[in-house]
């Protein structure tokens, strides 16, 4: 017995969504700033490959962060500012971060 090809499409399709749907991930979000206590911006937070820019009050977010052990690394034009392990167990993280 042969499928029709969009009846092999769409049972592929619902495979692919119920493997994402069981896929933990988690939002890590804070702020970094100065020592001196005013906000670090368009700072570069890092974590498991994705990142973002911190906006002008020194806060971030990241989606999509795999549970587990991360790494978190703040970077400014390229350089690595810090960077250190973060452990992601639940769906929201906040880790905030001063800087030297």
């Amino acid at each position: 017995m042969r499928l029709p090809i969009h009846r092999l499409l769409l049972v592929l399709a619902t495979l692919l969504l119920v493997g994402n749907l069981y896929a933990q991930t988690a939002v890590v979000s804070g702020a970094i700033t100065h020592r001196d206590g005013s906000p670090a911006v368009n700072v570069t937070v890092s974590v498991a490959g994705r990142a973002s820019l911190t906006d002008v009050r020194g806060k971030y977010r990241v989606l999509g962060v795999p549970f587990g052990r991360q790494t978190l690394r703040i970077l400014q034009n390229k350089k690595v500012l810090r960077e250190l392990v973060v452990n992601v167990n639940a769906a929201a993280i906040t880790h905030n971060e001063t800087l030297p």
